[in-house]
Formats: C-alpha cells, structure tokens, sequence
C-alpha cells in the first residue's frame, strides 16, 4: 500500500462497526460511478480537516484490497497494523468482500478507458494503385482503412492508406493490443 493511504489508514479506527461498513459500501459506490460518501453522514467520526484523508484511505484500502485480490486474512491484518480494532477490521473485510465483484467490474473498465478514444467501427477497402504523378506504372496494392473513433471529444473519423508492410504492423500492432486487454480481462 501507498505510504500515503497507509499512513492515514489509522483513521479508520475512529470507525465502529457498523460505520465502517457502511463508510466501505459508500467508498465502493464511489469506485463505481454511485456516488461517494458524504461528510454529513461522518461528521461525528471524522473533523472536516481529516475528512479527505479519511476518505482517501478508504478508496486506497478498496483498491488495493480488491485490485490486488486480498484475501479476508491479509485485509485484517492490514487494518489490524493501523490500529484498528479486530471486529471493526472483520466488517470492514466483509464489506470489501460483499463489493469485491462490483468494484473489479469498476477497476476494469477504468483501466480500459485509459486512452481518450475507442475504435466504434471500422470499414476498409483494397486498391490497386496503377500509377501515379512520378511513375508512369507502379501496380501497387493499397489499403485504405476508415476508422470511427468515440471519445470525450466526440465522434471521429480517422483514414489511413496502408501498403502491405504498414498492413502487417498495424496487425500486428492491434493484436498485441488485444492480447493486453485480453489478459485485463483475466
């Protein structure tokens, strides 16, 4: 775990039980684009100025339990290092453990948003080049590629003419890519 999220761990024993679980669903919602837990909700366990850091050891402890496959033991003793107390560690590892499937589906997709673009669809087309302004004949084979592009920006579109070597790389290329994701998923 990080130094940071680590050192503010021990904020999580103010927590009882019932608190921390409530506060680790809150923090999973968060993960998940639900919501993220509000400071009137914990207002009597935290002060405002501890408030973020709080909150921050939380998405740490999630993300670093569930994202590293943690199990129930390895969790509590975690919290267990920071000080807190034993039943208060076990709700809080059944909590992760209740949203562990959630916050991977989270984690993934986040991971997959990591470029600002995705490929929507693509089309292509194969052209014989028979000459151009320089040569007279050249008979090469050329491939045109259309991609549709969705991103934060908007729809894109994206033409590329490939040569049979550029054809080659870019296969090469997309299925090394696919590979990685394929193994994300995993």
């Amino acid at each position: 775990m990080s130094t940071v999220a680590s050192s503010h761990l021990h904020l999580l024993r103010r927590c009882s039980a019932d608190n921390i679980q409530q506060f680790i669903h809150g923090v999973a919602d968060d993960w998940c684009s639900r919501g993220s837990p509000r400071y009137q909700d914990y207002g009597k366990v935290w002060p405002i100025v501890e408030w973020k850091d709080a909150v921050e050891a939380g998405r740490q402890l999630v993300s670093v339990s569930i994202g590293k496959s943690k199990s129930k033991e390895e969790i509590v003793a975690l919290l267990s290092e920071a000080g807190v107390e034993d039943d208060v560690a076990q709700a809080a590892a059944s909590a992760l453990e209740a949203r562990r499937d959630d916050v991977l589906r989270a984690l993934k997709a986040n991971s997959a948003t990591i470029s600002r673009s995705h490929l929507k669809d693509f089309d292509w087309r194969v052209q014989l080049m028979m000459s151009s302004d320089k040569l007279a004949s050249v008979r090469k084979p050329v491939v045109s590629v259309d991609l549709s592009l969705d991103g934060h920006s908007g729809p894109q579109k994206v033409a590329l003419e490939l040569d049979k070597e550029e054809l080659k790389q870019m296969i090469q290329s997309l299925e090394n890519a696919n590979r990685v994701v394929q193994q994300l998923k995993s």
